[in-house]
């Protein structure tokens, strides 16, 4: 079944301040075709967007998307940034990969906090995985996993988090079944390049439920 930027844009409407949204991808331009449909999205909303950038990867999503022909230095998003070297958007905190967890976390939720106070996000988070790579012990997992349950419910934002599924399957700490368990929606994105394949497994709107979408990555770009 095909799907249309309508329809896509009505279901995040009908999504909730407060939710998250994992979304699994298993291709290698999920997070591309993601990140460009949510800034969209929030842009022609009128809404604000928090980027979580976690080693660079807004910095490779805006690579890839030149890539495609679209110039996009992305001046109107916030970011919070976790390692990396390459300032996108507006960044407005650095944190260092070596923070032990619960500094980091204490860090991480100031930021965000004073963010969420000046009105609502779409909150987009890229890399996620990455972070747990750095994981050591099942403390600072669930103390990781603790903090991100701590902003479900949290009403100034709608939070996606785009997860490389094959990246965090190989890591000694796997967050994606804890966060499936967070997660108010899980839909995984498969298929070869150029062709998507979308499928909700969790979701509160019932009629979208296994459904299957196919689309495009040339089609969603000139959306």
């Amino acid at each position: 079944m095909e799907i249309t930027k309508e329809a896509i844009f009505n279901l995040i409407d009908r999504t909730p301040f407060g939710d998250l949204v994992l979304i699994e991808d298993e291709t290698s331009y999920g997070s591309l075709m993601t990140s460009y449909l949510l800034t969209r999205y929030a842009r022609e909303r009128g809404l604000k967007i928090l980027v979580d950038d976690v080693l660079d990867s807004l910095f490779v999503v805006k690579k890839h998307l030149e890539f495609f022909g679209i110039r996009d230095d992305f001046s109107d998003v916030l970011t919070i940034k976790t390692g990396g070297k390459k300032n996108i958007g507006k960044v407005i905190t650095r944190i260092p990969l070596e923070t032990e967890p619960v500094v980091y976390l204490s860090r991480y939720e100031s930021a965000a906090r004073a963010v969420y106070s000046q009105g609502k996000y779409i909150n987009l988070v890229l890399g996620l995985e990455r972070l747990f790579a750095f994981m050591q012990s099942p403390f600072e997992f669930y103390t990781v996993m603790n903090s991100i349950q701590g902003f479900l419910g949290n009403k100034s934002r709608k939070a996606f988090y785009i997860i490389d599924k094959n990246v965090a399957s190989t890591f000694k700490f796997n967050l994606i079944p804890e966060l499936e368990r967070i997660a108010t929606t899980v839909l995984y994105i498969q298929g070869g390049y150029g062709k998507g394949k979308i499928r909700f497994v969790k979701t509160p709107f019932v009629e979208w439920l296994n459904e299957k979408f196919e689309i495009t990555l040339d089609e969603l770009l000139k959306w």
